[in-house]
């Protein structure tokens, strides 16, 4: 009776174990924020694929699935385990434009959309900083579109050397 009485704890033991790992799962899940869906999420996008800063906001991984702009584009990165709503990078970058901040390598909020800068006049540090991440979030996830606040900006180098990269 003891080895079946064994056996019952530890079939009871998985099950509770198998219990805890579907709600860590869902736990993990409801994390990482909403999720892209083309069906749900390709009729949401601003017209033409033009983002303006605040039509940006609503992407914020609770609303829509996440994104954040770089150099003019806004791509799409709810499927990374790195951007969690309100965490991290996620609270930092969220529906927002991320291009001085990641040129910066800064993760102070007031680097975030701030757009009162020369992609020309970066030191050559930062032109790089912005160059790697360029080529990491446009290479990695996918591109939804553009922003227009940086309508007539030349990011044409940072394209050209992430490409030579």
């Amino acid at each position: 009776m003891g080895a079946a009485g064994s056996g019952e704890g530890q079939a009871l033991g998985t099950e509770s174990d198998q219990t805890k790992e579907v709600q860590a799962e869902e736990e993990e899940d409801e994390g990482r924020g909403m999720q892209w869906n083309d069906t749900d999420h390709t009729p949401q996008l601003p017209e033409g694929g033009v983002f303006t800063v605040e039509t940006l906001r609503r992407w914020d991984g609770v609303e829509l699935p996440m994104c954040l702009g770089i150099c003019g584009k806004v791509v799409d990165v709810s499927s990374s385990d790195n951007f969690r709503p309100g965490f991290g990078y996620g609270k930092l970058w969220a529906g927002q434009d991320a291009t001085y901040s990641m040129a910066t390598n800064s993760l102070k909020p007031e680097m975030v959309a701030n757009f009162d800068f020369k992609v020309e006049e970066l030191e050559e540090g930062q032109f790089d900083s912005l160059v790697g991440w360029y080529k990491h979030f446009t290479g990695k996830y996918p591109t939804r579109g553009t922003l227009k606040e940086y309508e007539g900006w030349d990011f044409s180098a940072v394209e050209k050397a992430a490409a030579e990269m």
